[in-house]
């Protein structure tokens, strides 16, 4: 059986980037190579929830039909096939302050035989390369979806105003004692020249 886990940190919140891998809706969006990811009944998330898969690996389309085996909102979402291609694959969430760290693993077989191991070793590299750029894409995708991150409340503008305030007494000050003695200056002026 063969194994990839891919780890990525998107910057985007937990709950945007679960809510969009929660969405069936998105799944062939991200997931390259996937062509099919359809719930068989009225339920489509959620564990319980089961899904029509239609994977292509070369020359072939893998199909199988999984089952939604763990899910807990924001943390996780795994699955395990029930027919068909045999896989069992995780996401994990976890969050880091804005940004969210992801975990994508997954465990797949091609089948028993000959057949089998020969389809494995053709299909195999183009699968593991299909689910690292399918994180990469589902990192760009839920990346616009978050928009750009909200910038932190700037401190500087609160003590520009304070500073702003306290020189503006500074001048006031300092203009009226040198106006009040040239006023006084000229009474006495005026006073001398009456008094001979």
């Amino acid at each position: 059986m063969g194994r990839i886990t891919i780890d990525m940190t998107i910057n985007a919140p937990v709950a945007t980037v679960f809510a969009y891998v929660d969405d069936y809706r998105n799944t062939t969006k991200y997931m390259r190579d996937l062509v099919k990811w359809q719930p068989t009944g009225k339920v489509t998330h959620g564990k319980g929830a089961q899904f029509d898969v239609g994977m292509r690996a070369g020359p072939t389309t893998l199909t199988s039909v999984v089952d939604i085996t763990t899910w807990t909102e924001n943390t996780a979402i795994g699955w395990h096939s029930n027919e068909g291609f045999k896989q069992v694959g995780l996401w994990t969430f976890k969050p880091k302050g804005y940004k969210t760290q992801v975990t994508f693993d997954m465990e797949y077989e091609f089948g028993g035989g000959i057949a089998g191991k020969l389809l494995g070793r053709a299909a195999e590299p183009i699968v593991r390369g299909n689910l690292q750029r399918s994180v990469e894409t589902l990192k760009l995708n839920t990346e616009k979806v978050a928009g750009p991150r909200p910038a932190p409340k700037p401190a500087p503008k609160a003590s520009t105003k304070s500073a702003t305030k306290a020189s503006a007494p500074a001048r006031k000050s300092t203009t009226k004692p040198a106006t009040k003695p040239a006023v006084q200056t000229r009474s006495r002026a005026k006073n001398s020249s009456r008094n001979p």
